[in-house]
């Protein structure tokens, strides 16, 4: 990273470069420059306007909730950067500059002792073989807990087939 003159870390760089090139695709529609807040449009697959989103680059926020995540702008946010002539690359946290990185890994790390040298403990792991239950050969199962939102979806879905038919 300090050969090829990278500002940030590979993760920070690759996010931020794919996001640059998500944002030539949205419009900002609405706009205040005192506040610097502004109104993203996004466009769908064939073309027309989709999502719209509120960016506020005073609070590094973006509705998406993408920004909030990383630290890394977003590809809203990136183009009202442009539109208010602002450097989107200014908006990426500190952690991810190449020197943060660097003083990461500048201190000492200890080796860690073989199994043979651990302290016995005063427990035992039990394996709960429902936790992790197997659908078919290497495949876990979801575990994840429907709700109210996807019963509209499921629904909406099950009259777009029949309508089809």
């Amino acid at each position: 990273m300090m050969r090829d003159n990278q500002q940030w870390a590979d993760y920070a760089f690759r996010l931020f470069e794919a996001r640059q090139g998500e944002a030539v695709h949205h419009i900002v529609q609405k706009f205040d420059y005192t506040q610097q807040s502004a109104s993203v449009t996004t466009r769908g697959l064939t073309g027309e306007l989709s999502c719209t989103y509120v960016v506020k680059l005073k609070h590094r926020q973006c509705s998406c909730g993408m920004w909030g995540n990383h630290g890394i702008p977003c590809s809203h946010a990136i183009q009202a950067c442009r539109h208010f002539g602002v450097n989107a690359s200014n908006f990426i946290p500190s952690y991810y500059d190449i020197q943060a990185f660097k003083k990461t890994y500048r201190g000492r790390f200890a080796p860690v002792w073989g199994e043979e040298d651990w302290d016995d403990v005063d427990f035992v792991l039990v394996h709960n073989p429902t936790r992790h239950a197997r659908c078919g050969p290497d495949r876990s199962r979801s575990i994840r807990i429907y709700n109210e939102i996807d019963r509209p979806q499921t629904h909406a879905r099950q009259q777009y087939q029949a309508r089809q038919t």
